[in-house]
């Protein structure tokens, strides 16, 4: 499948877990670390029995200067930047504001994606890119007006 498949899925998927973890959070009277922390352990069991077959890759990935550096990135962007700072402050902002205001902010990662591709990856600016951009901000102001 083409992987704009899988980011439309992710952005289902993540909008759903997102609206039932609100209600969740509420009717359990959880605090949001305590709603991300239920979240994080059944996704780490999940995933380390999806990982399981194949943990012998990290040892050899470990193993090279290029595969350590890898590891590292992963671990500091997307376990400390993405996976707490931004999932925690995530859910307190569900926790704590209306779902129709909160998740269209928090979800404006193509503007950054899209900046962070620019500025660090040489990806080019087009009008069409640009528009979309555009796009997406206006929309996402007039849903918190």
């Amino acid at each position: 499948m083409c992987p704009e498949i899988f980011a439309l899925a992710a952005a289902i998927f993540w909008s759903v877990g997102s609206a039932f973890g609100k209600k969740g959070m509420a009717l359990a009277g959880l605090a949001p670390e305590q709603g991300l922390f239920l979240r994080l352990g059944l996704s780490a069991l999940i995933l380390f029995l999806l990982v399981l077959p194949r943990l012998g890759q990290y040892a050899q990935a470990w193993g090279t200067a290029e595969g350590k550096k890898g590891i590292l990135l992963i671990l500091a962007f997307e376990g400390i930047v993405a996976g707490t700072l931004g999932m925690l402050a995530f859910y307190t902002a569900l926790r704590r504001g209306e779902l129709s205001r909160v998740v269209p902010l928090a979800f404006t990662t193509p503007l950054w994606g899209f900046l962070l591709g620019v500025a660090f990856f040489g990806e080019k600016v087009t009008f069409l890119k640009a528009g979309g951009v555009a796009a997406l901000l206006l929309g996402i102001v007039l849903l918190n007006l």
